[in-house]
């Protein structure tokens, strides 16, 4: 690792933040248009499953492989419009509102095919080092945690974006895993339940405690998301090198200023101090 002074950055208060954005600031828009929007993808194969009992189990897996799919399209839409609106909120006051959710929306499709390329690349890698041995995979993981961030908010493609990752999370792992352990712990109890809800209920569906348990993690998503993002904005923003650690001012910095500045404290004004002809006058005799 190199020798030089890591500035301080914070699980906590990333995950503070998150849960300020989205169960205080913007509850409509962080999660329960999200989840309308996720809604039908997650139970469509508990749905379909109820509703034609005589299909089989290769088609019944047919329809599931395609309901996910289309889940997976989805949660990469919402959670790139996500990113915009942790990024318009970054570094302001409590009163300030979030971006319009229409224009976060309709940046994020424009990071879609880039964010799903990344995600992909990055799930492969990350099976590849899996099926090899723990070491590989946990430090993959960490190199590898910033790449969808960079995608977006930048934006860049996954190659400049991996290597930015590497970059980023230097001598960071310690935050890191913290983040990692906040984030399971807040998804792990869910399943919890969902695996004692499935043995508890005699004759119950898979299908429905595994639909219900996604929704229920895809309620809590959006605070792991925003804290994420708040964790990758934190670690941009104490970068030794401020030009390269900035997100493209053209494409990011510019937009999300001029969100910060609604509702921030006005702008200092320039006030001419040199005495009026007259009062001049009269110092002068």
């Amino acid at each position: 690792m190199p020798h030089r002074q890591r500035l301080p950055i914070s699980a906590r208060h990333a995950f503070a933040l998150a849960f300020d954005l989205a169960a205080r600031r913007d509850v409509m828009q962080s999660i329960v248009v999200p989840l309308l929007l996720w809604s039908p993808w997650i139970f469509a194969p508990a749905v379909i499953e109820r509703a034609f009992p005589a299909l089989d189990r290769s088609q019944l897996l047919l329809v599931t492989a395609g309901g996910k799919l289309l889940d997976f399209l989805v949660f990469v839409m919402v959670t790139a419009m996500l990113r915009f609106r942790a990024l318009s909120v970054f570094n302001t006051p409590g009163a300030v509102h979030p971006a319009p959710a229409l224009e976060c929306y309709a940046r994020g499709l424009r990071r879609v095919p880039a964010l799903y390329l990344a995600e992909a690349l990055r799930n492969i890698a990350l099976t590849i080092a899996l099926s090899m041995l723990f070491v590989p995979f946990l430090y993959l993981g960490f190199k590898l945690s910033m790449v969808t961030e960079i995608v977006v908010l930048r934006p860049s493609d996954p190659a400049r974006a991996t290597q930015r990752s590497f970059h980023l999370t230097e001598a960071r792992f310690e935050r890191w895993l913290e983040m990692v352990a906040i984030s399971v712990f807040l998804v792990v109890p869910i399943w919890f339940l969902m695996a004692v809800g499935f043995f508890a209920v005699p004759g119950s569906s898979l299908n429905v405690w595994f639909a219900l348990g996604t929704f229920l993690s895809a309620a809590i998503m959006p605070v792991i998301q925003y804290a994420w993002t708040f964790f990758y904005l934190r670690l941009e923003e104490i970068e030794p090198s401020n030009e390269a650690a900035l997100p493209d001012p053209a494409a990011q910095v510019g937009p999300a200023a001029a969100w910060r500045d609604r509702g921030a404290q006005p702008r200092l004004k320039l006030v001419d101090l040199r005495p009026e002809p007259e009062e001049k006058e009269s110092r002068d005799s």
